[in-house]
């Protein structure tokens, strides 16, 4: 029998993953304040969520907005990226949550809690690509950098938004709620690669829930637009490991998924931090 205070935390997490509360949120994240109060809300939450700031770069004149700020770019070589080209990297900054390998179509989410890798993507033929291949889940807390990069030389090809709900991706949340990364709003990147095809899932969260993305015009959590939508790149737009991918605004998990093939796992256990750039897994056939 589940407790009475999972109960709770269940209820007033159900409550609280409206995209409407997000939305005004992400309006709120935006808005104009005195360079004064925002600098004393941005020293606040930094000292609260311990952020360090020190590879920061600040705009000319401080950081406009709070979303500003949350969104922030980093200094070149603060996140060295690993240059072996048969080593896929962590495409952000986090926790690691989960790292395993997809087996019958199942991912794991958290202590012991599996999902439906199909459900993630929306599409069971594009859920047959990484059967048997590896994955990692990346939790970014409220003191992560919160930019998502290209984990390895490719091509992205396609861009896809899948709307949903906005639940927290918190551990906790994800310990209680049952499929909680397929419920969520979503945008897949698809990139072909030496490797064969590499996705990278950003997946919304509770807070502004809004990602945008570098290769499409494709904006998360925009009120009036919760249809899936799809983007194909006709041409591919080659991307190099390091650049660019997507960026959060306040809340979010990225999860990477590999095609089957001869992979070592180099990303650290699930539980222990990991950077962009990072090696995660390296490949072991083209030598």
């Amino acid at each position: 029998m589940p407790r009475v205070s999972d109960r709770l935390l269940r209820l007033f997490y159900g409550i609280a993953s409206g995209n409407r509360t997000s939305r005004a949120m992400g309006r709120l994240s935006e808005a104009r304040l005195p360079p004064r109060v925002l600098q004393r809300v941005v020293r606040s939450y930094c000292r609260v969520f311990r952020v360090d700031l020190r590879d920061t770069v600040v705009p000319p004149g401080g950081f406009r907005t709070f979303n500003e700020f949350f969104t922030r770019r980093l200094v070149p070589q603060a996140r060295p990226v690993d240059p072996d080209p048969d080593v896929v990297v962590s495409p952000s900054d986090g926790r690691v949550m989960a790292v395993g390998t997809v087996s019958q179509g199942l991912a794991l989410q958290a202590k012991g809690r599996f999902y439906p890798v199909a459900r993630l993507l929306g599409d069971e033929g594009l859920c047959a690509s990484f059967e048997g291949g590896p994955y990692a889940t990346i939790y970014l807390s409220p003191r992560d950098y919160h930019r998502v990069h290209v984990p390895c030389d490719g091509e992205v090809v396609e861009v896809r938004h899948l709307p949903g709900r906005l639940y927290t991706v918190a551990p906790r949340a994800a310990d209680l709620i049952g499929e909680l990364l397929p419920r969520n709003e979503r945008i897949h990147a698809i990139l072909r690669t030496p490797f064969g095809t590499v996705l990278v899932s950003m997946v919304g969260a509770t807070g502004v829930g809004r990602m945008t993305t570098a290769f499409a015009d494709l904006t998360s959590n925009v009120q009036g637009r919760e249809v899936a939508r799809c983007v194909r790149l006709d041409p591919p737009v080659p991307a190099r490991k390091g650049d660019d991918l997507g960026a959060f605004n306040v809340g979010s998990t990225v999860v990477l998924l590999l095609p089957p093939g001869p992979w070592e796992v180099l990303s650290p256990p699930a539980g222990e931090p990991v950077r962009t750039g990072q090696g995660l897994f390296r490949h072991l056939g083209r030598g």
